[in-house]
C-alpha cells in the first residue's frame, strides 16, 4: 500500500471516529511529552517561570558539558529532551524562549569551532549533531510566534545563522527566507 493511499485512509478513518473515540484513542497513544506539553500550558504563572528557569540552566549546563558535546547523539538527545518541556510556553515566554534558542544555536555554533560535536569514527560513518529535529523544533517555534514579534525574530535568526562557518542550522535559515 502506498504512503498517500494509508494516509488518506488513516484520515477518512479518524474522520468517522466520534469525538469521544478520538479522545480515548489520544489517551491511549499519545506520547508523555503530549501530556506534559498539555499540563505546562495550564501552568500557573509562578511554575512556569520557574520551569522555564529550570530547563534554561539546565540547557546552558548541557552546553558546557564535555562529556555531552563529545557525544553527538547524546547532546541532541538531552537537548530536545529540555526543550520540548518548555514546548507548553511558547505563547507565554516567546521573548524569552527566543532568546534561549538564540543562544544554543550561537553555543552550538562555538561548539563546532572548539572542536566538538563531532565524532570520528574510523571504519564507520562520522558523527556529528545534524540537528534536524532541533531544526524543526525551531522552526515550528517561529511560526508560532506572535504576529508582532516575527518579522524581527526571523530576521534576528536569519542574520545570525548565515555569519556561521558550519551549516548546522542552515536548513532552518532557507526555510525562513
Amino acid at each position: 500500500m502506498s504512503k498517500p493511499n494509508l494516509k488518506k485512509r488513516t484520515l477518512s478513518y479518524l474522520n468517522n471516529l466520534t469525538k469521544e473515540e478520538l479522545i480515548e484513542l489520544v489517551l491511549k497513544f499519545a506520547p508523555k511529552s503530549f501530556f506534559e506539553n498539555v499540563n505546562t500550558q495550564f501552568a500557573s504563572q509562578d511554575d512556569a517561570i520557574n520551569l522555564l528557569k529550570e530547563v534554561s540552566k539546565t540547557i546552558n549546563t548541557l552546553l558546557s558539558d564535555e562529556e555531552k558535546l563529545y557525544n553527538p547523539k547524546e547532546f541532541e538527545h538531552e537537548l530536545l529532551k529540555q526543550l520540548e518541556k518548555i514546548r507548553g510556553l511558547w505563547d507565554k515566554f516567546p521573548s524569552q524562549i527566543g532568546d534561549l534558542i538564540i543562544k544554543i544555536i550561537e553555543d552550538v555554533e562555538q561548539a563546532f569551532e572548539d572542536g566538538y560535536l563531532y565524532l570520528e569514527n574510523y571504519h564507520k560513518e562520522d558523527e556529528y549533531f545534524e540537528s534536524e529535529d532541533v531544526n524543526d523544533y525551531i522552526l515550528h517555534f517561529v511560526s508560532n510566534l506572535p504576529k508582532d514579534m516575527k518579522s524581527n525574530y526571523v530576521e534576528k535568526l536569519r542574520n545570525i545563522i548565515c555569519n556561521f562557518g558550519y551549516s548546522t542550522f542552515s536548513s532552518v535559515e532557507k526555510q525562513l527566507s
